[in-house]
C-alpha cells in the first residue's frame, strides 16, 4: 500500500470517529447555517438553474430543507451504477427516493429523469475532508471524482462539510477532485 494511501485511510477513520462523535443538536445548527449559505449563493448566482445535491448519509451534513429554501431550482440526485460510476437523476419530491442496497436514499430510475451532467450548473459535494484550497478526501470510492470529469468547464463545484472537517492538509493523487469553493 502506497503512502498516500495509507495517510488517506487513516484520515478517514480519523474523520469517521470525529463525525460520529458530533451531536444531533450539533450536525442540525451547522446543516442550518450550511442551507443559508448555500441559499444565498444560489440566490446571488440568477444562472444557477439546475443544483447536484445528495441524501446525507448519517456523517454527512443534511441538506433536504434546500428544495423549500430554493423552489425556483431543479434539483437532481446522485444514483451509484455499475463498475464505479454514478449518474443524477431529478428529484422533485424527496419522498420519492428509494433505499439502496447500501441503506443510501437513491433516486428510482422509473420515476425520475436522468440528468445530463453537462446539464447541471452547481454541484454540491459531500466529503469527509477538505483543505481550505479545495482538496477533497472523499470516500475512497472515485465516484465523484469520475462524474465531475463529464461536467461544464463552467458549472460550479462546492465542498459541503461540518465545520470540524476542515484539515490543513489532504494527500491527493492526479485523478483527485479538487472543489472551487469550500462551505
Amino acid at each position: 500500500m502506497s503512502e498516500q494511501i495509507s495517510i488517506k485511510k487513516q484520515l478517514r477513520a480519523t474523520m469517521k470517529n470525529l463525525l460520529a462523535a458530533l451531536t444531533n443538536q450539533e450536525k442540525d445548527h451547522e446543516a442550518g447555517q450550511m442551507i443559508e449559505k448555500i441559499t444565498a449563493f444560489v440566490q446571488a448566482s440568477p444562472e444557477i438553474k439546475t443544483v447536484s445535491s445528495y441524501a446525507a448519509m448519517p456523517l454527512e451534513i443534511n441538506l433536504d430543507t434546500l428544495h423549500s429554501s430554493l423552489p425556483e431550482v431543479s434539483f437532481c440526485y446522485p444514483k451509484c451504477a455499475e463498475a464505479g460510476q454514478m449518474e443524477f437523476y431529478a428529484v422533485g419530491d424527496l419522498s420519492e427516493m428509494k433505499a439502496s442496497d447500501y441503506g443510501m436514499r437513491e433516486p428510482d430510475e422509473s420515476l425520475h429523469e436522468r440528468i445530463e451532467p453537462e446539464a447541471i450548473d452547481l454541484f454540491l459535494c459531500p466529503a469527509y475532508a477538505y483543505t481550505q484550497d479545495g482538496k477533497r478526501l472523499g470516500k475512497g470510492g472515485g465516484y465523484y471524482d469520475r462524474y465531475l470529469l463529464r461536467k461544464r468547464p463552467d458549472a460550479t463545484t462546492l465542498g459541503v462539510i461540518f465545520s470540524s472537517q476542515m484539515v490543513a492538509h489532504v494527500p491527493t493523487e492526479a485523478h483527485d477532485l479538487i472543489v472551487d469553493q469550500v462551505l
